[in-house]
């Protein structure tokens, strides 16, 4: 039989101590997220479905990341416009149908309808477009 032999006990307890194997994993992690953010900001822009009458709320739409706690990443995509809250819940077609893409606003806008989807909804349709492929990805990135 060939092969060779590795003695993984470093490496284990790099990864056991949080060290620098953890904290490479950790800085991947994070660029993938920001770049799956910086990705359905640009599907956003180019798939809003309103009509601009100043740009500014598709030109205000960011998309990033940040970390929820020490082990839990999230890419996001948001309109930044004051009136961007309407745009994805007012007017409603009929409610969301999935409990993944969350949604937050301030307090006041807290008589909008959070399970609707507006007539001109594109950061939730974006959300949904794309997770499939970056949870692909993320998974190809933890192997």
């Amino acid at each position: 039989m060939n092969g060779f032999k590795f003695d993984a006990t470093d490496l284990l307890k790099k990864i056991a101590m949080m060290g620098e194997v953890n904290n490479k994993m950790k800085a991947a992690v994070g660029v993938y997220c920001d770049s799956s953010g910086k990705k359905m900001e640009s599907y956003a822009k180019s798939n809003a479905k309103w009509e601009n009458r100043t740009g500014n709320a598709r030109q205000t739409i960011k998309g990033g990341f940040k970390w929820e706690d020490n082990s839990k990443c999230s890419a996001f995509v948001a309109g930044n416009m004051e009136y961007s809250p309407y745009l994805e819940l007012a007017h409603a077609k009929g409610k969301s149908v999935d409990n993944e893409v969350g949604m937050e606003v301030s307090p006041s806008f807290a008589q909008l309808e959070l399970a609707n989807e507006g007539k001109y909804a594109i950061l939730r349709p974006t959300v949904r477009k794309l997770t499939p492929e970056f949870v692909s990805g993320m998974a190809n990135l933890l192997k």
